[in-house]
């Protein structure tokens, strides 16, 4: 049997939860005792008591930790029978005992049990009568028999094992079982008779008059014949009564539309009619006074019980359908309330804060580039096929011009004023010439930006579509996808609980039986057998977080997994103005995306003042929020390159370095923006990641691709702006100086390797330039046995260096 963990908004038949269970452990034994009492002193056709040991097998077998208590209350209701009938019980129950270490305890046991009273009371008889006892003697013990035979399986239907017993439903079979077991009990009492009170008959027309408003004639007629019928044979006497609680139940059954007061009603002019038509029926003051008391019993009687035991026999699937109905626009909505806010964040961040003005649109209609010289008549001698002068002066001026260099492009300014006889309309169309292909590469950006926003959208959209088709997996769906994976590979459990399903957080408990003979066996399940199965359907590694026994109210493991991070990260970074100003050029950030993402961003502004400081802390800003509004890191790039390359005057350009460490996996994901390349330290190699991609908004086109590294324990991950760097040493003599530094500091703790390599590069002298450092470790994530461990205990840390 298993257990689902019950959410908020999630659909599914409320359970007795565990906690609650281990509450009542005493009320439970205390039912137990008394049950056994009056079954154990039942006495039916006025000769046979049948039903001791089946009560005392069903607990050995199924509840063994209430036997005591279970034995107490038999015992004492066999020695209301006297001395001998309690002889006789123990006798059974010791014969019961012996079959139970032979090799017939394969058999059933209800067969046991019957073979253990036959044989107890066959030869009692034979001791009593000498070897010869009578025909009817012999027919008592072989009824006795069969009746242990049939109590010992309503017993198992009714007491079923842990956790089954809590869990299970009432289905028809067990709730008949149930009531036979209840008439039995009845006949114990059928002689108690308080002044005019008889709780036989009390319990009896309450009974009646319940089922009748639960399941109405059919189940009330069925449940009184069948409670009369035991009650009556119990005495061999008025067996009369039979018809009277027919009648009963099919009158209070057929006055259910009308409510308690009619189900009363019609229960009455069936007891009246009787006491009209045959006096000899023991229709007396203690029978009506047992009718008022249990009429007054189901009057008061709160409605959320009976509603309970409707629900149990008669299930109304209308209303699971309703509810499911109205979990389902739920969670669609939310679904849709998520999408409606990513489609107003991408609205804001490009739509409406860059607009295009009328006369931007006007200026695109009239530009014409190079029209000044299709129509001159010295077109031949510029650029004809022998004297091709102006087209090299044109394409050193568009250098100049893509690469910034005014003083060079006012040379060529004049250069071509000199050449050309129509300069002033040349630089025009020049001009235009170099806004059009700038527009022309935004339009083509702007085409790849918006695809990988559609693509995020659609994705979104399909999220939502999956909810309403029930097609996304669901935490019972879960569930019952790992139970039926545990019973192909033969994993005893009795309950699975998902109590988060986030991918690289998710937490499972499973509750498997526990035997202390076995204690290595059952960790040796959960470590070889359940571990790989959540891992085949998870897709994700998951380790064992905590083991706890129980005993209460049954004995199991209760074995909880979560997903499994198997490294862990250190890091330090060091900051460094060239000013010594509070406002550096260069902005940083690591945070955690989830317990097994950690994302770190590394910028840097165009300049080393506070505006460069302002422009690279909203460059990291809004890539924050495209992560936390779900857009992918890709699309993310695209459409921060887009927003930069609108960039107004008073804006200027930025790198961007991101990258993402899986420590669930074990994987490292850059991208980068016109960033350094980053260095990953694995032994005695150092190993290059790095992009030939521009800043971000320097050029209208941009392109962006994701470098993968595996990442193992010890590596070393080393992130830089330009600004550790010299201006006057060769670049390849610099990168070699990198990798030597690395290798040489790469055992020092983490908070050490910033400033070694600083001082490689800058040996404490002022610096020419803002610099930042990352250095990030990576560790196999391991189990502190240490009992002492330090209270300010810092694995990471940040400074300023002013």
């Amino acid at each position: 049997m298993r257990k689902a963990f019950i959410q908020p908004n999630k659909l599914s038949i409320p359970k007795v939860s565990l906690n609650l269970k281990q509450q009542y452990p005493v009320i439970f034994a205390v039912t137990l005792c008394f049950a056994a009492f009056f079954l154990s002193k039942a006495v039916l056709f006025e000769a046979i008591v049948p039903f001791f040991l089946p009560t005392m097998a069903i607990i050995f077998i199924n509840h063994r930790d209430y036997f005591i208590w279970t034995l107490i209350g038999g015992v004492i209701g066999s020695i209301t029978l006297g001395f001998g009938e309690l002889t006789i019980h123990l006798i059974e129950l010791l014969l019961f005992s012996l079959f139970m270490k032979t090799f017939i305890r394969k058999w059933p046991i209800a067969i046991l049990v019957g073979v253990s009273v036959f044989l107890t009371q066959i030869g009692w008889q034979m001791i009593s009568y000498h070897g010869e006892p009578p025909t009817l003697i012999l027919l008592y013990v072989g009824y006795e028999s069969i009746l242990s035979i049939f109590m010992t399986l309503f017993l198992m239907q009714l007491f079923l094992p842990m956790p089954a017993l809590w869990t299970a439903s009432w289905s028809l079979e067990r709730m008949g079982a149930a009531l036979i077991v209840l008439a039995t009990m009845l006949t114990a009492t059928n002689n108690v008779v308080w002044n005019v009170l008889s709780p036989t008959y009390i319990a009896l027309q309450f009974i009646i008059l319940g089922s009748a408003y639960v399941g109405g004639a059919t189940l009330s007629t069925a449940i009184a014949v069948l409670m009369g019928t035991i009650i009556s044979l119990s005495h061999l006497s008025f067996s009369g009564m039979i018809a009277v609680y027919a009648l009963t139940g099919l009158c209070a059954g057929v006055c259910k539309k009308l409510g308690r007061f009619g189900i009363v009603l019609g229960s009455s002019i069936a007891t009246a009619f009787f006491a009209l038509y045959d006096a000899t029926l023991p229709i007396d003051k203690t029978y009506f006074s047992a009718l008022g008391v249990a009429t007054l019993l189901f009057l008061t009687m709160p409605k959320t019980w009976l509603m309970y035991w409707q629900r149990q026999l008669y299930p109304n699937h209308e209303e699971v359908l309703l509810e499911r109905q109205r979990w389902l626009t739920e969670k669609v909505t939310m679904k849709l309330t998520n999408f409606n806010d990513f489609v107003i964040f991408m609205k804001e961040l490009v739509n409406d804060r860059f607009g295009v003005t009328e006369k931007q649109l006007t200026d695109d209609v009239e530009a014409r580039p190079l029209s000044p010289c299709e129509s001159c008549y010295q077109f031949e001698r510029c650029w004809g096929a022998d004297k091709n002068e102006m087209e090299p002066l044109m394409q050193q001026w568009l250098m100049a011009q893509a690469a910034g260099h005014n003083a060079s492009k006012l040379q060529y300014d004049d250069k071509i004023r000199y050449k050309c006889v129509r300069s002033a309309l040349f630089l025009n169309a020049l001009a235009e010439f170099v806004s059009k292909q700038q527009l022309s590469g935004q339009f083509q950006h702007g085409k790849k930006m918006i695809a990988l926003q559609l693509k995020d959208m659609s994705t979104h959209i399909d999220s939502v579509m999956k909810d309403m088709t029930n097609d996304t997996v669901s935490f019972q769906q879960q569930e019952d996808q790992l139970a039926n994976r545990f019973e192909e590979i033969g994993i005893d459990f009795f309950q699975i609980d998902i109590l988060t399903n986030d991918p690289g957080n998710r937490k499972i408990v499973c509750c498997i039986p526990y035997k202390k003979t076995q204690w290595e066996t059952d960790q040796m399940v959960a470590e070889r057998l359940i571990l790989p199965a959540l891992q085949e359907v998870f897709k994700e590694p998951f380790e064992i977080h905590q083991t706890v026994k129980k005993t209460k109210p049954y004995a199991h493991l209760q074995i909880t997994f979560r997903s499994a991070i198997r490294f862990t990260m250190q890091y330090d970074v060091l900051s460094i103005s060239k000013n010594n100003t509070m406002y550096s050029g260069d902005s940083h950030a690591i945070f955690s995306l989830n317990p097994g993402l950690t994302a770190i961003m590394l910028s840097d502004g165009m300049g080393h003042n506070k505006r460069a400081h302002k422009e690279s802390r909203k460059l990291i800003r809004l890539m924050r929020e495209c992560l936390h509004h779900q857009m992918s890191p890709e699309t993310a790039m695209h459409t921060l390159h887009y927003v930069m390359s609108l960039k107004q005057e008073e804006e200027m350009y930025a790198t961007m370095d991101f990258a993402l460490v899986d420590l669930q996996h074990g994987k490292l994901w850059s991208w980068k923006a016109g960033s350094m390349a980053t260095y990953l330290v694995r032994g005695r190699e150092v190993t290059r990641v790095e992009s030939a991609s521009e800043p971000f908004g320097l050029f209208t086109s941009f392109s962006v691709e994701a470098e993968q590294r595996s990442l193992k324990a010890g590596d070393i991950i080393f992130m830089c702006t330009d600004g550790l760097f010299f201006e006057d040493m060769p670049w390849d003599q610099q990168e070699k100086l990198l990798r030597n530094s690395l290798l040489q500091h790469r055992s020092l703790p983490i908070q050490e390797i910033c400033p070694q390599i600083l001082n490689t590069f800058r040996n404490d002298d002022q610096p020419i330039d803002d610099c930042t450092i990352v250095c990030v470790e990576v560790q196999h994530k391991t189990v502190d046995w240490s009992l002492f461990k330090p209270t300010f205990q810092e694995i990471s840390q940040e400074r300023m260096v002013k």
